[in-house]
């Protein structure tokens, strides 16, 4: 009997792990860790917790880009006295970069940090830091924030006057992204480190400045791929057609470019569409983005 269930139990993970494996973030993930993020913002924690779990049954938790979700969930477990959930997933964290003072400076982490599981969390914290700083790349971060620098030497000022060697830049860092992504793929916080970090790594901000034909012949196919596959964020992906489109004189079809004045930046006229078109990349509707924007600009002015 005790042999049937163990085997149950390993045919069950098994089962788990197979459709983890098989997980497309884009019609698996995303939209639902977005209904969560505004559950957490609107500090409706039970129900931010429920929808997290379930994205994470879907696939392995990540941390999409603005919307930290494994952290969010953290905090949601520690905020509902869940702690032995907030220690396992403070651990995943940690193994992506965060450190322990971000749990240390937060007040909704103070009663699992005296709690066993945080005492124990907190003994584990250096073997797990040490364990991030073996995996991570700390060459290839520098290399990325110098090449993030680079891509503005000309940009922020005398720009016409140095179009050509702006350009030339840009050719190099055209083919040095091809490379990174061919041998490792794209930069995610276990490679690179956190955006928390001293200086946050930008792959998207380089990615606008590529050529257009390697663009949407070589960029565009791969991103997407790598949003399927959960390491890069769909808004990398959707600013990077946007801003093709806006730059050819033509209409956005994402709506991730805002206009100056207000509302969006010659956005094609059918919202439906556009609802649609966000949703095949991963990104949240228009409806629920601006319920997210109007959170923040009335919890931080902006």
């Amino acid at each position: 009997m005790r042999k049937i269930i163990i085997l149950v139990l390993i045919l069950t993970f098994s089962c788990q792990s197979d459709k983890k494996a098989e997980c497309n973030y884009i019609t698996d993930y995303y939209q639902t860790v977005y209904k969560a993020d505004l559950q957490f913002e609107t500090k409706n924690y039970e129900k931010a917790f429920e929808l997290y779990q379930d994205a994470f049954k879907s696939c392995e938790a990540i941390n999409t880009s603005t919307y930290n979700e494994i952290g969010k969930f953290t905090e949601s477990s520690a905020i509902l006295g869940k702690f032995d959930i907030t220690y396992e997933y403070a651990k995943k964290q940690v193994l992506n970069g965060v450190e322990l003072n971000r749990f240390e400076n937060n007040d909704n982490f103070s009663e699992f940090l005296i709690s066993e599981f945080g005492q124990k969390f907190i003994s584990e914290y250096n073997s797990l830091r040490k364990e991030f700083e073996t995996n991570a790349d700390f060459k290839l971060r520098d290399e990325l924030i110098s090449m993030k620098s680079d891509d503005q030497m000309y940009r922020g000022s005398n720009y016409q006057d140095n179009i050509a060697k702006q350009d030339s830049i840009d050719n190099l860092h055209e083919k040095r992204l091809i490379e990174i992504f061919e041998t490792i793929g794209y930069p995610t916080d276990k490679i690179v480190g956190p955006r928390t970090m001293d200086y946050p790594v930008d792959v998207g901000l380089l990615l606008l400045h590529t050529d257009d034909s390697i663009r949407i012949n070589y960029f565009v196919p791969k991103i997407k791929e790598f949003v399927k596959n959960g390491t890069a964020s769909p808004r990398t992906l959707g600013t990077m057609i946007d801003q093709y489109h806006l730059y050819n004189g033509e209409q956005q079809i994402y709506g991730t470019y805002r206009a100056q004045g207000g509302g969006y930046a010659n956005m094609i006229d059918d919202l439906n569409k556009v609802h649609t078109n966000r949703i095949s990349i991963g990104l949240p509707p228009l409806e629920l983005k601006e319920k997210k924007d109007s959170l923040m600009k009335a919890k931080y002015g902006f």
